[in-house]
């Protein structure tokens, strides 16, 4: 499970960094590039560490679900009718909307299989 996990959370982290373009714009998506790389760390972490490092996977979880979070409210102000702003910061924007797009379903099922893998390491599961 932990290595199913270190997977999720690499690509999570690899469209979470190219999401964090569109912070001129929304500034919620400035948060998304440190908590994939903090939820990368810590399953790489979990990975080598095995079973006797279970809580960084329930870290791991936090940081997912905070994530997606973030990324949805970043994304929902980039989406919004009225923005204020100049034609420059449009290419910006549409970059980070489109790795937004993409890292907020990919940060929910990194929490999700940070919670499965805690609970393998745990023994509840």
């Amino acid at each position: 499970m932990e290595w199913l996990a270190l997977a999720v959370w690499a690509l999570a982290a690899a469209f979470a960094l190219p999401a964090g373009a569109g912070a001129f714009a929304a500034p919620a998506l400035g948060l998304v590039p440190p908590l994939g790389l903090a939820g990368l760390a810590l399953s790489v972490i979990f990975a080598a560490g095995g079973a006797h490092s279970a809580g960084l996977m329930w870290v791991a979880f936090g940081l997912g679900l905070a994530g997606a979070v973030v990324t949805g409210a970043g994304a929902a102000q980039l989406i919004a009718e009225e923005q204020p702003g100049s034609p420059e910061i449009g290419r910006a924007e549409e970059h980070g909307s489109v790795f937004a797009g993409i890292a907020w379903p990919l940060l929910a099922v990194a929490a999700g299989v940070s919670v499965l893998a805690a609970l393998a390491a745990d023994g509840t599961l």
